[in-house]
């Protein structure tokens, strides 16, 4: 599963590299409604690469932890994070594997811990928001777009800038993948809080609220 995850995420990448080129072309030309639209599906696939990256380093971590699953019929605290996460991300992320994984670890722990893992995104304290926010669907806001149009622009040395760019304070530029913890520390710390710098205050609402415990 990891092997497959990585794979994807490198396919994305390239899709990412290939979709900037094609934005900038569009700026060049001055045809900013069409590299909107473009820049909404780049957004998309970029948050969809960053989440596979945390995926996959939950997947190792889980292999990590393996001694647990094969020990322990009740999930333990300790892995249930990485467990319940690892099941609601496998039907949106596009490895065949990881779906097998997830009928494993049903298998394993029982339907209601499935139905656990995927009901009340909201609130669901054993769901690691990061990957969640990365890999849920949701509209790119216009200050997002156009903070993304403006970083494409100076990357390949468009002159571009429009009224909405002006207000992107506060976020990340889109194109960089966030920085991970080290392995021994899957995205969002197991219950330790995961900062949720890079997610905006609009979209943290929606997210599950006890890893944001420590956020000022």
């Amino acid at each position: 599963s990891m092997q497959r995850i990585g794979l994807l995420r490198n396919k994305k990448m390239q899709k990412v590299e290939a979709e900037k080129k094609s934005i900038s072309m569009l700026l060049r030309a001055g045809k900013d409604e069409n590299a909107r639209i473009k820049a909404e599906h780049l957004i998309k696939d970029v948050s969809t690469m960053e989440g596979l990256e945390m995926l996959q380093q939950l997947c190792d971590l889980l292999l990590a932890r393996f001694a647990l699953v094969e020990t322990e019929k009740v999930c333990d605290p300790d892995i249930k994070e990485i467990v319940c996460t690892i099941i609601w991300a496998a039907p949106r992320c596009e490895v065949q594997e990881l779906l097998e994984v997830k009928k494993q670890l049903i298998a394993r722990y029982g339907k209601k811990l499935g139905e656990e893992a995927t009901e009340d995104v909201k609130d669901n304290e054993w769901l690691n928001p990061r990957v969640v926010f990365k890999l849920m669907y949701r509209r790119p806001t216009d200050v997002e777009i156009s903070q993304c149009l403006s970083s494409v622009a100076k990357e390949h040395g468009v002159e571009w800038q429009d009224d909405v760019a002006g207000q992107m304070d506060g976020y990340n530029e889109i194109p960089t993948v966030p920085e991970m913890p080290p392995p021994d520390q899957p995205p969002g710390g197991g219950g330790g809080g995961s900062g949720g710098g890079d997610i905006p205050e609009e979209v943290r609402n929606n997210m599950p609220k006890q890893q944001y415990a420590n956020d000022g």
